[in-house]
């Protein structure tokens, strides 16, 4: 978890600087989240040219989890449609030949349609805003999930104190939602479904929750 943070606003990047087609990174084993800086380990060739197509021309990129990680090559069906834009922030070329960028998660997307590219993936991707939901349903979901994930952290040691505190100081509502998503101890596919909902995605965060929480008591 340490390797998770959260980032800058995203809404100080205006969004009509991301292009409408992306290149698309498939994730073997995680789910990047909006407002999270993350290292990704790039090592399939056509991913390779991705992440080196999107660092020579706008920086972003669509990451989105492949539906089974033992697939060395993944065809688009193996892919999910919905994931985060991200832009790559810094990309260090290692002495085996693999890539580890670092990127700066923006906003939840949804592929529409691939192209016609065939050394990489690459689609037009639809910007997801998060849908605006009632006030006091969505305050009272958002204390119910920061008291379930404070009684999250105190039955995973895995997760430092601080995370508590570091919650407490976020005032966007998806924000804390998302922050909370990357430090659970959940399946890709689990994660996977907090990220497709675009809100009210509290309720759904919260039942996985507090699921996991009993289990772990």
């Amino acid at each position: 978890m340490t390797e998770k943070q959260i980032s800058k606003d995203p809404g100080l990047t205006v969004l009509e600087d991301i292009p409408k087609i992306l290149p698309v990174l498939p994730l073997r084993d995680n789910v990047i989240f909006p407002y999270m800086i993350f290292p990704v380990l790039v090592g399939r060739e056509q991913s390779i040219r991705a992440a080196n197509f999107a660092l020579e021309s706008s920086k972003y990129i669509f990451l989105s989890a492949q539906k089974k990680s033992n697939i060395e090559e993944p065809t688009k069906e193996d892919i999910f449609n919905e994931g985060t834009i991200a832009k790559i922030i810094q990309i260090l070329k290692l002495p085996n030949g693999l890539l580890k960028i670092l990127v700066d998660g923006m906003i939840q997307g949804r592929i529409k349609k691939y192209t016609d590219r065939t050394n990489f993936f690459e689609a037009e991707v639809e910007v997801i805003i998060p849908k605006e939901i009632d006030k006091r349903e969505l305050n009272a979901l958002l204390r119910q999930t920061t008291n379930l994930f404070k009684d999250y952290v105190k039955v995973n040691k895995a997760i430092p104190p601080e995370a508590i505190n570091a919650l407490e100081n976020i005032e966007e509502p998806d924000r804390k939602v998302f922050y909370v998503a990357a430090n659970i101890s959940q399946t890709i596919d689990v994660k996977q479904k907090i990220l497709q909902q675009f809100f009210p995605v509290c309720y759904v965060l919260w039942r996985r929750t507090n699921t996991h929480i009993h289990h772990a008591q």
